[in-house]
């Protein structure tokens, strides 16, 4: 009885060891792709939330304004310059993450033009309830924020400013993370483009 309780032990622990190493070779096999696939649709995002760039351009010394956010929760993916079809810088492009959804993580790709007004706003990433939370990825709410200038807030009782939007019902702390999420990449749009002068310059040919 014992030797038989052993040998089927010992089996599960060879079986489960087996599984564990298959998925890790999986896992190695498929993650290029999946981050490949993940860059393209982040792309494609920045040229939704900014259709007037011609070209998105990587900008020095981007990861060090991190750490200034005044937002907490919120952090910065991904920064890029939008520039025209001459090269020149027409605003910038922010993957920016909000951890204080009500299920997980909320991701969206902000466009910002150089008044630091938001030409558009496109949610890449999230877990929220069905139903509720989830209406995040609806067009109708995304688009409240293109125009919005400055800091955003949201409203439960209809939007009465110009910097408002309306938050979607039954989803509270989804709509605050989203509004985060936004007011981190407007906070870190105005510390990047506050030196776009210097970047063109510097890389003028």
């Amino acid at each position: 009885m014992i030797k038989t309780i052993i040998k089927d032990t010992l089996a599960l622990v060879a079986i489960t060891l087996v599984a564990a190493v298959c998925l890790s070779f999986v896992h190695e096999l498929t993650a290029p792709t999946i981050e490949a696939a993940e860059a393209d649709e982040r792309t494609a995002s920045y040229r939704e939330v900014f259709p007037d760039a011609a070209d998105f351009r990587s900008p020095d010394g981007a990861e060090a304004v991190c750490g200034t956010l005044p937002v907490d929760g919120v952090t910065i993916g991904e920064a890029l310059f939008a520039v025209d079809s001459e090269g020149n810088i027409i605003g910038c492009v922010v993957s920016s993450t909000s951890a204080n959804g009500y299920v997980g993580d909320i991701t969206l790709s902000v466009g910002i033009d150089l008044s630091n007004t938001i030409t558009g706003m496109k949610v890449t990433s999230m877990s929220e309830s069905p139903g509720f939370g989830s209406h995040c990825q609806d067009e109708e709410f995304q688009e409240q924020f293109k125009g919005i200038s400055g800091k955003v807030a949201y409203s439960s009782s209809g939007k009465s400013q110009p910097n408002e939007i309306d938050m979607i019902s039954g989803a509270t702390f989804t709509t605050s993370a989203v509004t985060d999420a936004v007011n981190g990449a407007l906070a870190f749009a105005d510390e990047l483009l506050g030196g776009a002068d210097q970047y063109e310059t510097e890389h003028t040919d």
